[in-house]
């Protein structure tokens, strides 16, 4: 239904954004170039990831969500308002949404089916790295980033398969992730 609103407003052919012109050209890292926008987006991801992992594990405010996706019921009668921590959360999910697609725009051309393969991406990531993991979730970027980097270098026919197969494999010999967090069993 959003996809089709947007075709509505925007229509179906794509747009393209433009890397900031301070960020054009390439920057040389042990002898091999790197494009400059790139480095500024891993640069962005780490710190971004940082900061999640440091507001989940060393905040008020991230030991409260992680009590409520834990144990909904037992955060609230604990007198958690687990509707402002849902609607906070997922505020600051769709900041970094936002964030996230601006920063990339440049590096693809912006169409109303775009989102779909972010999205298949975005799923990998996590069944590669382990549901709730924060860390899962950026060894699991990086695994998902470089088998596809491999997959196009050297057999692009296959680029999407290589990430399925990464994925089936995964799921066959640690269904939870490569890195997912130790949970407590209700008895």
């Amino acid at each position: 239904v959003l996809e089709d609103v947007i075709i509505l407003i925007w229509g179906v052919d794509p747009y393209f954004a433009y890397q900031p012109m301070a960020l054009l050209g390439s920057t040389e890292i042990v002898g091999m170039p790197f494009d400059t926008y790139s480095l500024t987006m891993v640069g962005l991801a780490v710190v971004v990831g940082i900061v999640l992992w440091l507001g989940l594990t060393r905040t008020k405010w991230g030991k409260l969500l992680l009590a409520v996706i834990y144990d909904r019921e037992l955060a609230q009668t604990m007198g958690i308002n687990v509707t402002v921590v849902f609607l906070v959360t997922f505020i600051i999910g769709a900041m970094l949404g936002a964030l996230g697609g601006a920063y990339v725009a440049p590096t693809i051309s912006v169409s109303p089916g775009v989102g779909v393969e972010v999205i298949v991406l975005a799923f990998a990531v996590v069944v590669i790295g382990g549901m709730g993991s924060i860390p899962g979730a950026m060894i699991g970027s990086l695994v998902v980033g470089l088998a596809r980097a491999a997959a196009v270098h050297k057999f692009p026919e296959v680029e999407l398969f290589v990430i399925y197969a990464i994925m089936a494999a995964v799921l066959a010999f640690r269904p939870e992730g490569l890195f997912a967090p130790a949970k407590a069993r209700k008895i």
